[in-house]
């Protein structure tokens, strides 16, 4: 009877153990699941009542012309420091497309399709820091590069400021251009070039487009392009900056900047719906890809997955260091979170691991990096400018810890580090031909996401 008494007992205690250990593992699965899903991202939620006035805004500006559609997404900074943050707000509005062109006779062609919450879009300058400024930064964590050095010990020939002398016997002074004068929009260079003025250049030659017109566009950008400035004297917004560090990728790594930033930078993060379109390769993307187009051109034909900048398309063939990046919101979310989270982000496993949620932490960027982008660099702060993005916000309530960056095209990221916020607005406002302006829009939304978010 003893024996038999002992035995139950040590049975009770084995069932209470192993229910204790299954709870404990419940516990820690649920707490991945819900970390994988963004529950566990935050304190803050978004008052519905309030983020009424943000698709008010919205959809104010679409009926007034400004644009045909858009995506707004919020995304919250994880709590854990490493997670996927909470995407707060997810939304979709008016129309990703409301012509497929115009006919021989220049009518135009009726076709609408509804935006959603997965399209595509041409990130257009925006393409500058979260795709060239992100990649170019993983050179100068490992040493192959210093924002220090001199543009032309990586570009051959790559000419530096020069005084122009207003009395004759004046000394001449110059100053070299620097790989941080390209990250600020310091250097002095012009805006941009004149694309059918370059191509008329070439064509004594033959077909331009059958010549590698990139090099001969970073040869004219080494020895011809003006010097308007002397160097860190004016901030002076510039797409030609960043076809210059576009060049310093390609040669420090032997490889195509498209291939280095997918390797280095969207593969590690599992980004499924952003990549650059080389447009005399296989397209990158699915068919049945909602991509949101962008102009009608003058012959009548709509701009659909190519990028619409006509330096990254024509000269650069749509892999360019200005433009050329397509991306969708939540893609960007995780970007953002990366960012929020000082580099880091935990992405899901493949196999039963990611089906219960169990996640990978990847630190695609170090602390310090991150860091450089949140503030303008020393004797800079009156430029406006930081690593790759604009020092500060659209709007009105951010904290002094923002940057932003825009895209011609009609998208935006602002990301708000003291609130751990990120405000991601996207839209194709130069569909079906380029007019508007969303610079009062991206603020007041922004102003309403802030004041809307409740803990």
């Amino acid at each position: 009877m003893l024996w038999c008494n002992t035995l139950i007992i040590n049975m009770k205690r084995f069932i209470v153990i192993i229910s204790v250990v299954i709870l404990i593992a419940y516990m820690a699965i649920s707490a991945i699941v819900l970390s994988r899903h963004g529950y566990l991202s935050g304190g803050y939620e978004l008052r519905s009542e309030q983020m009424i006035y943000a698709d008010s805004a919205i959809n104010s500006a679409i009926a007034d012309g400004e644009l045909p559609g858009a995506v707004l997404c919020v995304v919250r900074r994880a709590l854990d420091g490493e997670s996927m943050g909470r995407v707060l707000y997810l939304k979709a509005y008016g129309n990703r497309q409301v012509t497929s062109g115009r006919t021989p006779d220049g009518e135009w062609i009726a076709d609408t399709l509804p935006m959603t919450t997965d399209a595509v879009f041409d990130l257009a300058s925006l393409s500058k820091s979260v795709g060239t400024t992100l990649a170019f930064m993983t050179l100068v964590e490992r040493g192959q590069v210093r924002l220090t050095d001199n543009v032309s010990r990586y570009i051959p020939h790559y000419k530096g400021w020069e005084s122009k002398p207003v009395r004759r016997g004046e000394r001449i002074e110059r100053e070299a251009i620097t790989i941080k004068h390209l990250l600020t929009h310091t250097s002095g260079m012009p805006a941009a070039i004149n694309v059918p003025k370059f191509l008329e250049r070439y064509e004594k030659w033959g077909d331009p487009m059958k010549q590698n017109l990139r090099d001969s566009l970073i040869t004219y950008l080494a020895t011809e392009a003006d010097r308007l400035s002397r160097p860190g004297e004016q901030m002076r917004y510039s797409c030609l900056n960043y076809i210059a560090l576009q060049a310093i990728i390609e040669s420090v790594t032997s490889q195509r900047m498209d291939r280095y930033a997918e390797r280095e930078i969207f593969a590690p993060m599992q980004l499924r719906n952003t990549w650059y379109n080389h447009i005399d390769e296989p397209k990158p993307y699915a068919d049945s890809t909602r991509i949101a187009p962008t102009e009608v051109l003058e012959d009548g034909t709509l701009l659909y997955g190519e990028v619409h900048d006509p330096t990254a398309r024509i000269v650069n063939r749509g892999v360019s260091g200005n433009a050329g990046l397509f991306s969708t919101a939540e893609d960007l979310a995780v970007i953002a979170s990366m960012l929020m989270n000082k580099g880091v982000i935990r992405i899901n496993k493949d196999g039963l691991q990611g089906r219960v949620g169990a996640g990978e932490r990847v630190r695609v960027l170090s602390e310090a990096t991150v860091e450089s982008m949140m503030h303008a660099p020393k004797g800079f702060d009156e430029h406006g400018r930081t690593i790759g993005w604009v020092d500060g916000c659209f709007g009105d309530l951010a904290s002094d810890e923002s940057i932003n960056h825009t895209g011609y095209t009609g998208t935006s990221m602002t990301i708000d580090g003291e609130n751990g916020v990120a405000v991601i607005l996207l839209s194709n406002r130069v569909h079906p031909v380029d007019d508007g302006s969303l610079a009062r829009l991206r603020a007041t939304v922004e102003n309403i996401v802030l004041a809307a978010l409740d803990k």
